[in-house]
């Protein structure tokens, strides 16, 4: 694929969105919690119906740190992998839809982060299980509502699903192994998985309204949409 300009001004605007994401991510993990913080955690936990309904589970994975740091480890290999898909798909596809959707979410996140910190839910299994990660911050132990790896996962399946690919059906498998998971690991609450599915069925929805104007901005071809018309055949002279 030739890298022009247009190629070039969609890294840049990755770069710089994961730059943000990283840099406010860190904010966010030096944040102090109020005081009473974990009397409230444990009054949530005590009434999530999630948590109640996955306690054994849940315990499984205290009294299984191998077990924990696999589940750890998978569901982040997942996220990365949806994460890579969305971001290179924008740069090398025809439209920068999927990192807009992202964009969105991480930016729509970090908003509801700063308004509305949450305490850590009780018995939270969190942290680094010794395997890199490219978007999954360990460090961070204070960021729950809503879920990204729900949300990535499910704006993941979104994706392929709008490619009409069969592969949305193994991403949507994906997505409900996530939301799992985090529930198990006591990670995030079920409103915050809750909350990152529908939120990122919402962004799907305004990517797919204002990508076709972010890409014409972005192409330095003067008629974008010339080139991707195929006119058909010419009628022959007489």
């Amino acid at each position: 694929m030739k890298w022009n300009a247009d190629r070039w001004k969609r890294v840049a605007l990755v770069v710089c969105a994961l730059g943000l994401w990283f840099f406010t991510q860190s904010l966010l993990g030096s944040r102090p919690m109020a005081e009473g913080s974990p009397l409230a955690g444990q009054i949530l936990s005590e009434g999530d119906g999630l948590f109640l309904a996955t306690e054994a589970g849940h315990q499984a994975l205290h009294d299984q740190p191998a077990l924990a740091d696999g589940l750890l480890i998978t569901s982040s290999i997942f996220i990365d992998l949806l994460a890579i898909y969305l971001i290179a798909s924008s740069i090398f596809g025809s439209t920068m839809r999927p990192f807009l959707a992202l964009l969105m979410l991480f930016s729509l996140r970090q908003i509801c982060q700063m308004l509305s910190p949450l305490p850590a839910p009780a018995g939270m299994i969190w942290h680094d299980p010794g395997f890199p990660s490219l978007l999954v911050t360990y460090q961070v132990a204070n960021d729950f509502f809503f879920s990204g790896h729900t949300a990535i996962a499910c704006l993941g399946a979104i994706e392929l699903a709008r490619r009409g690919s069969l592969w949305w059906i193994p991403a949507l498998l994906v997505a409900l192994f996530e939301m799992s998971a985090v529930i198990l690991l006591r990670a995030h609450y079920t409103m915050d998985v809750y909350t990152g599915a529908v939120t990122a069925g919402l962004v799907a929805i305004i990517a797919a309204w204002i990508a076709p104007k972010i890409d014409s901005y972005l192409s330095t071809d003067p008629h974008p949409l010339a080139s991707t018309i195929n006119p058909g055949p010419r009628p022959r002279g007489n």
